[in-house]
């Protein structure tokens, strides 16, 4: 009977012991390895005194939002021909015809816009994409400015940026095996907020978080940790936009920081794009589907991303595969608070081109990347985010910005 006794007592107790040591291992987990399968373009990286791991970012010009249309050349002059037909409708339905016309052949046009080129026939020198595309730009706003279409177009390199596109057909330039011009037709996702597309620069290098702060992080800082479900190398959750820029605050009077010159602040929005981004032009950093459904991309943003179809809380940081530049969680996981109040019509407001910051005033602030609640839609790279600077939610976290002096 004791011995029967002595089992029964026993038994639970065992299997209490097992539960409190297996939740202790998963509360505890294993540090990520952020060095783990870094691709080649992956940028150098700092440590501050924390032990907190940044990339090193370099100034640069991006296209921020979502296009409307993008066309791009992808050929030099030598492989176009006079003749050549495009045509481009606006928003309103206007409709006008371009003719490419070859310069060093001294052709005319026939019956439509000419749009000239070199093929290099003369000078030997042909145009390049970059200079065909200009010319492309520079005979479409001329209609515009005739009052025949209401479309901008602006141009970076080789591609062309429209703003009140309807169609652009290029038919009659490309053939079956040769693509001179390509079209890549709108975002179906993006909303209005995030267009128009537009160029922007920032003049400034500067250090961003490789992942989002975790909780060890907050905790070494702030004393405190407000997540919900408590774990290290769990992003720090439960926070509002002053909560994070407390964080920002009190890491930079840290003497060791003060010491080594460096501050801390939340990135803007365009730093946040232009980071996840990463040198791509795409809806996502690793193209435009965020399924299978396009066989060449080969990736999926469950490789990326804790979003709503793999994951129902947040997960531990850099558990998937990092950008070009080597940050992890850029889209889902928590969504993460930006410098910027958020406007829906900032981008049709001519925002500077450089160093954009935001609007002066509101009350709303942008959180980007989407969460692990977040449908593949909201984790776009130009998905515009935003809730009240008071909320707290398990949704949000942070990422941050070093400025070293």
């Amino acid at each position: 009977m004791s011995l029967k006794f002595i089992a029964r007592k026993t038994q639970p107790l065992l299997a209490a012991m097992f539960v409190v040591a297996l939740t202790s291992s998963l509360l505890s987990g294993q540090a990520p390895d952020l060095e783990k399968g870094l691709p080649p373009q992956a940028k150098p990286r700092i440590t501050n005194s924390l032990g907190m791991t940044m990339a090193t970012i370099d100034a640069g010009v991006f296209q921020m939002g979502a296009p409307e249309y993008v066309v791009q050349v992808a050929l030099d002059g030598s492989r176009f021909r006079s003749g050549q037909i495009f045509m481009v409708d606006d928003a309103a339905g206007k409709s006008a015809r371009f003719e490419l016309i070859d310069a060093d052949t001294k052709a005319t046009a026939r019956l439509y816009t000419p749009v000239p080129f070199s093929s290099g026939v003369a000078t030997n020198t042909p145009s390049s994409p970059e200079q065909i595309a200009a010319s492309i730009a520079t005979a479409i706003n001329a209609q515009t400015d005739a009052g025949k279409l209401e479309i901008t177009v602006n141009v970076q390199g080789a591609f062309l940026n429209f703003v009140g596109i309807g169609l652009f057909s290029a038919g009659r330039i490309n053939t079956d095996n040769d693509n001179r011009v390509i079209v890549r037709k709108p975002d179906p996702y993006a909303n209005n907020d995030e267009r128009p597309q537009h160029r922007v620069e920032l003049t400034k290098p500067f250090h961003i978080g490789v992942t989002e702060v975790t909780q060890e992080q907050w905790q070494a800082v702030m004393g405190s940790n407000p997540s919900d479900s408590k774990n290290p190398h769990l992003p720090v959750n439960n926070i509002s936009y002053g909560d994070a820029k407390a964080f920002c605050a009190k890491l930079s009077t840290l003497p060791e920081e003060m010491s080594a010159g460096r501050s801390y602040r939340l990135p803007t929005e365009a730093e946040w794009e232009y980071v996840c981004r990463a040198g791509t032009r795409t809806a996502y950093n690793y193209g435009d589907s965020f399924d299978n459904t396009e066989i060449d991309l080969g990736q999926v943003l469950s490789e990326y991303a804790w979003f709503k179809a793999n994951s129902d809380a947040p997960q531990i940081v850099a558990g998937k595969q990092p950008n070009q530049w080597g940050l992890y969680d850029l889209y889902g996981n928590v969504a993460e608070w930006c410098e910027d109040v958020y406007l829906p019509s900032y981008y049709g407001d001519n925002p500077p081109g450089q160093d954009p910051t935001g609007p002066a005033t509101g009350s709303l602030r942008i959180l980007r990347g989407g969460s692990y609640m977040s449908q593949p839609s909201s984790c776009r790279s130009s998905y515009r985010g935003n809730a009240n600077q008071l909320i707290r939610s398990r949704q949000n976290g942070l990422r941050i910005v070093c400025i070293q002096k």
